[in-house]
């Protein structure tokens, strides 16, 4: 369960999370060989961080036609929020500017307001 909690944590959590299970497996006294378990269980979580991040989640965010935003509109909100609320401001700006595309792409916002803030917030 922490090693699935630590996934969400970019590039550290992932390290946390794969040496989680060594004090495990070192000190269980009914492995016969816990260095190559150790080694196994290292390998395999490596390899499956490498799977999902370099081929999975690249093909489902390619996919996502719907949510697409422009990289330059991303780094503002993150500029924006960070200077406004700090921290915590960064880490929730991302879902903010989703959230405000979703509620543009409503059929309650006429075209006319829809349309160019779309097209700012695509690029």
């Amino acid at each position: 369960m922490a090693a699935f909690l630590l996934s969400f944590v970019p590039e550290v959590g992932a390290i946390v999370a794969l040496l989680l299970p060594a004090p495990v497996i070192l000190f269980d006294s009914r492995l016969e060989s816990p260095l190559f378990t150790l080694f196994v269980a290292t390998t395999a979580q490596l390899g499956l961080k490498f799977v999902f991040a370099n081929v999975v989640e690249v093909k489902l965010v390619e996919a996502d036609q719907l949510m697409k935003m422009h990289p330059v509109i991303i780094l503002l909100a993150v500029s924006f929020f960070g200077y406004i609320w700090g921290p915590t401001g960064m880490l929730l700006s991302v879902p903010l500017v989703a959230y405000l595309k979703a509620a543009l792409l409503s059929n309650d916002v006429p075209s006319c307001y829809r349309d160019p803030a779309l097209v700012v917030l695509e690029g």
